[in-house]
């Protein structure tokens, strides 16, 4: 005898709220479409207020007092170069106002005082004993009109109108002397005697330290507000070279001139040699070493430098 069982399968009943007794869905959407969020109103629109904001300004009292609103057509005013106010440029006018009481009565204004200005007078020029060195005597040379240079002599009959001498000489050691001869002031620069008869070109045989000296001395009572205006004063100063050495005498010159006028030694020399009423004895004598050299003694420092640019 067989017994047959039959098993039959009942859906879980799941409750809920809206539904206590119903069967668990197949579907996890079973209400589709979903109600919509509720949308929650602003406080002021639950309670029924209303706010309205005005501002009173009083710079704009006699305008409208009506802001335009959203409303208006033209809309919100953007800071805008086409929305600023007309500028125009007023053109100047001039008034003449006249005093019809005072030219009515025949009363003239009162003159100007007038201050006496005195004659205008040269500043007389230092007296001395000598008078200032022409150019007839060939063996004198102007290089500025307050500074000369020419080649030793025996008679110094030459020297006679300057007040200032810078003499190369030859000696047995290198030196540099400073003093007075009668009214006129003297600086000896001695050069060896080793350098008296080269066997080719005489080259630059002062050395830095009387270099430097002759820079000073001249500097001293040649400054720029002196030498640019030799008519003022009798102040002329000559430099001494022997014969066949040209090379000494321009080399101080170029420095002197560089360190007085602020320019380079190369560029003082080149004017030099430019000049046609220059002798050529005196032109192309300082070679592009020596330059190089000269360059640098008329650029160190120097007690003088901030009186002989004046």
């Amino acid at each position: 005898m067989s017994i047959t069982t039959t098993t039959t399968l009942v859906p879980l009943s799941i409750p809920s709220k809206s539904r206590p007794s119903a069967v668990y869905p197949s579907s996890p959407l079973t209400v589709f479409p979903p109600p919509a969020p509720t949308v929650r109103r602003p406080l002021r629109e639950r309670c029924g207020m209303n706010l309205t904001l005005h501002i009173d300004n009083p710079a704009l009292a006699f305008k409208s007092s009506k802001v335009p609103g959203p409303w208006s057509p033209k809309g919100h005013l953007q800071p805008h170069r086409n929305n600023l106010p007309r500028r125009r440029n007023p053109k100047p006018s001039f008034v003449t106002y006249h005093d019809k009481q005072l030219a009515a009565a025949g009363h003239t204004p009162p003159k100007p005082l007038s201050i006496p200005t005195p004659p205008c007078t040269t500043i007389p020029a230092p007296a001395y004993d000598f008078d200032p060195p022409t150019s007839s005597e060939p063996h004198l040379q102007a290089i500025i009109p307050a500074l000369w240079v020419a080649f030793a002599q025996e008679d110094r009959s030459y020297e006679a109108g300057f007040s200032h001498v810078v003499e190369i000489t030859y000696g047995p050691t290198p030196d540099a002397e400073r003093t007075w001869d009668g009214r006129t002031q003297r600086l000896r620069l001695t050069l060896p005697e080793s350098v008296r008869r080269p066997a080719g070109r005489a080259a630059l045989a002062l050395n830095d330290a009387q270099l430097r000296g002759a820079r000073d001395f001249l500097a001293e009572c040649l400054p720029q507000s002196v030498a640019s205006h030799p008519e003022l004063g009798a102040v002329r100063a000559l430099v001494v070279t022997p014969h066949a050495r040209p090379t000494d005498a321009m080399a101080l010159v170029g420095c002197y001139l560089s360190f007085v006028a602020d320019q380079s030694v190369e560029a003082i020399l080149r004017c030099i040699d430019e000049e046609e009423s220059l002798l050529s004895v005196w032109k192309g004598e300082v070679s592009g070493d020596e330059t190089e050299r000269v360059e640098k003694i008329a650029r160190s420092w120097s007690w003088l430098s901030a009186v002989a640019r004046r």
